[in-house]
């Protein structure tokens, strides 16, 4: 009997990308305006964003990595990957959008040539927990020697405990594949017994249950997750002490989180905040990811000694810019947001105000001056916007972003997503966030959007593919996508 191939190879590891193409997206969590706002609120000193240097490890076909590109044109940004598929597919992307400061490379990390120098954020997603012990102690090499002497370093990693109870589930999908003949076969294979032990059945505790649910989820996966994450090997949680420890031994230090609202307590018992409070920031971590059963960490790391950036300092927040998450905004169009009222009112009445300028920003003088004009009592400003920021209510960035609020009339879409709505549903905006637009028609006129029409010249050029509906039919439907586009941040202020 042949032995089983290692899965753990660079060429082992390609084909899988091959096999299943790899669903990359945009990770608004990366973009370098938001990791340099997070770096600075806790005492770092990052790199300015406009003109950053950005290295990304396993970018695949720069889905994350391109965007970023196009919206900072003086910043330099290399990509590598080790699927010749994937790089091939994102170069084409970079050609026709005619970018010259971004490149992708096929590249082991651990050989990355020296003539690139030194970067200012690093980004690795999905690759520390999905490579052999080797290559995890390169990746933090590399950042040793090559983060510059104010770079960030982004790593994203499966954690546990959470991870304990998916653990049980990957063994369980990579013994019913083991014999499957190719990828497809193990998909199919991994669904089937994923759907027969979601369903209820005796168990010998109640808190069999939890397998159960966790079986449903998988169930519903896409080819992509089901494959790269649940039955990818490797596949290696940690615990938060343990990664720490091990960014240590090559100089690198942990600066936050880039959810910094998952390092709040906000959402514990009682008595888990009182025990957490008097912990060193460490430990703290750690015993929060008890507390939540964190299943994944999203950390930033900076060149240095333990601790040595980890204080949120609020004066930081009069640099940055204010803004309402997407997720805010989808709770005030469902009507989700509280009425005003009592000590809570001067901030709920900001956060409207946010919404209503989304997908722009306010400078911090701007909603400093808002709340001052609000609140009473002697509570600085910058404390209370870094205590929500904290809490995950507002967005702090670094630089402003170019979003035109509304549509003119000729109107430019963002040039990546004209060019993905030639190709596909899912677009990136140019908050770095991905939306789809299942529409083809919509797609049809995003593309359209180049500013060389106006909206007479949109709607008479759409008509023709809006069967049986009349040219002021036509220019409804342009006028209604185009307020759409402009709320998904997909169109750029007219030059």
């Amino acid at each position: 009997m042949q032995p089983s191939p290692d899965p753990t190879t660079n060429a082992a590891l390609a084909d899988k990308y091959d096999a299943v193409a790899y669903d990359a997206r945009p990770i608004p969590l990366t973009h370098p305006a938001h990791l340099a706002a997070v770096a600075a609120m806790f005492g770092a000193t990052p790199a300015p964003v406009a003109t950053c240097r950005v290295l990304e490890l396993g970018s695949n076909d720069g889905a994350n990595l391109i965007p970023l590109a196009a919206t900072l044109p003086e910043a330099t940004f290399v990509g590598c990957d080790l699927s010749p598929r994937s790089v091939e597919t994102g170069s084409r992307m970079i050609a026709d959008l005619g970018l010259a400061n971004v490149s992708l490379l096929v590249q082991d990390l651990r050989t990355l040539p020296e003539s690139f120098g030194s970067f200012d954020y690093v980004i690795a997603h999905g690759v520390y927990s999905w490579v052999p012990a080797a290559v995890r102690d390169a990746l933090f090499e590399l950042a040793a020697r090559r983060l510059a002497p104010a770079g960030i370093m982004y790593v994203s990693y499966n954690t546990y405990p959470g991870c304990r109870v998916r653990q049980a589930t990957w063994d369980i999908l990579r013994y019913h594949t083991a014999d499957a003949p190719d990828a497809r076969a193990r998909l199919e294979a991994a669904r089937q017994i994923a759907s027969l032990l979601a369903e209820d059945g005796d168990t010998e505790v109640p808190a069999d249950a939890l397998l159960r649910a966790e079986f449903r989820e998988l169930a519903g996966r896409t080819d992509s997750l089901l494959f790269h994450d649940d039955l990818g090997m490797p596949n290696d949680p940690v615990y938060f002490h343990e990664f720490v420890a091990h960014a240590q031994r090559y100089g690198l230090a942990f600066v936050a989180e880039a959810q910094p609202w998952m390092m709040s307590t906000a959402g514990l018992a009682p008595r888990m905040r009182q025990f957490v409070a008097g912990l060193d920031p460490l430990r703290r971590e750690q015993y929060l990811d008890f507390a939540r059963f964190r299943r994944i960490r999203h950390s930033l790391l900076c060149r240095g000694s333990a601790g040595s950036h980890f204080a949120l300092t609020p004066a930081r927040v009069a640099g940055m810019h204010v803004g309402a998450p997407s997720a805010l905004v989808r709770a005030a169009t469902e009507g989700r947001l509280p009425a005003a009222a009592g000590s809570e009112a001067p901030l709920l009445a900001l956060l409207r105000v946010l919404v209503e300028v989304w997908p722009g920003t306010l400078p911090f003088a701007e909603a400093a001056t808002f709340l001052r004009a609000r609140v009473t009592g002697p509570r600085p400003i910058d404390a209370l916007l870094a205590e929500r920021w904290m809490a995950g209510e507002i967005e702090l960035i670094a630089q402003p972003r170019s979003i035109a609020a509304t549509a003119g009339d000729r109107p430019i879409a963002s040039p990546v997503a004209r060019w993905q709505a030639s190709r596909r549903e899912l677009l990136t905006t140019l908050r770095h966030e991905g939306v789809r637009l299942p529409d083809a028609v919509a797609r049809e006129l995003l593309a359209l959007l180049d500013g060389t029409r106006d909206r007479a010249a949109l709607a008479a050029a759409i008509a023709p593919r809006l069967a049986g509906r009349t040219l002021a039919e036509a220019r409804a439907f342009v006028d209604d996508y185009l307020r759409q586009f402009a709320r998904q941040a997909l169109l750029v202020p007219a030059p």
